[in-house]
């Protein structure tokens, strides 16, 4: 069976980790890039920037150049801005219809800027402290990978685009259908009557007269009992 050939254009999280979940998933995984993602200049770039782009093969090309020379692909996805796609004369959705093509894009709710950052204080920042790992993009990266996937499967070509806020949202969305509860001691879960806290460095369930214990767990921990291979998780 032909793999699902998918372009990914874009820069920073989001669409590289669909893209990295897609190629995991056996997908055949093109990443245009021009050298100048801001991936290179974090802190352990070079790093990051493997593990994010392993299993995809990487062109030095841009993307205004998509509307002149399309690719043979069945799935694009990307996280530009609409008037950078606009400058270059990229349509998305007249692209898409012309080839065919699932085309997901990633975009700001408010104005044409987001990052994890502002996502996390769109959606959960509210209700939760600030999680430090780009969690805004990671999880905007994998409902990029299921939109894509879903409508390939159903058939369904066209340009779909997704709200960062939003796709982080959806994964705190049940709590959000009812009034959130005045925190009590230890449960601030609004559908919970049994306590779930952090206590002493560990977290603590009681449930049905039982009180289960987990202590946080070390890094060498989670790579000795976590699925993985080599560090990147079985899913």
């Amino acid at each position: 069976m032909t793999p699902l050939r998918v372009l990914e254009l874009g820069n920073y999280v989001v669409p590289a980790y669909a893209g990295m979940i897609l190629a995991e998933q056996g997908a055949d995984v093109q990443k245009w890039t021009n050298g100048k993602d801001p991936i290179l200049g974090c802190r352990s770039g070079a790093e990051l920037w493997a593990w994010i782009n392993h299993g995809k093969t990487l062109l030095n090309r841009p993307a205004a150049s998509l509307a002149g020379d399309p690719p043979s692909v069945d799935i694009v996805i990307d996280n530009f801005r609409p008037g950078t796609l606009a400058g270059w004369g990229v349509d998305p959705v007249a692209l898409a219809e012309r080839h065919g093509w699932v085309w997901v894009s990633m975009r700001s709710e408010v104005g044409e800027r987001s990052f994890d950052l502002i996502t996390q204080a769109r959606s959960t920042a509210e209700y939760a402290p600030h999680i430090p790992f780009w969690l805004g993009d990671t999880a905007g990266g994998l409902w990029v990978a299921f939109k894509a996937l879903a409508m390939h499967a159903a058939g369904r070509p066209g340009h779909y685009v997704l709200g960062q806020a939003s796709c982080l949202q959806k994964l705190v969305e049940g709590e959000l259908c009812v009034e959130r509860p005045e925190p009590l001691p230890g449960n601030v879960v609004p559908w919970d009557a049994d306590p779930y806290r952090m206590c002493d460095g560990a977290a603590v369930v009681e449930y049905k007269g039982d009180r289960l214990e987990e202590p946080i767990r070390s890094r060498e921990w989670k790579l000795a009992n976590l699925w993985h291979v080599k560090g990147r998780m079985r899913v």
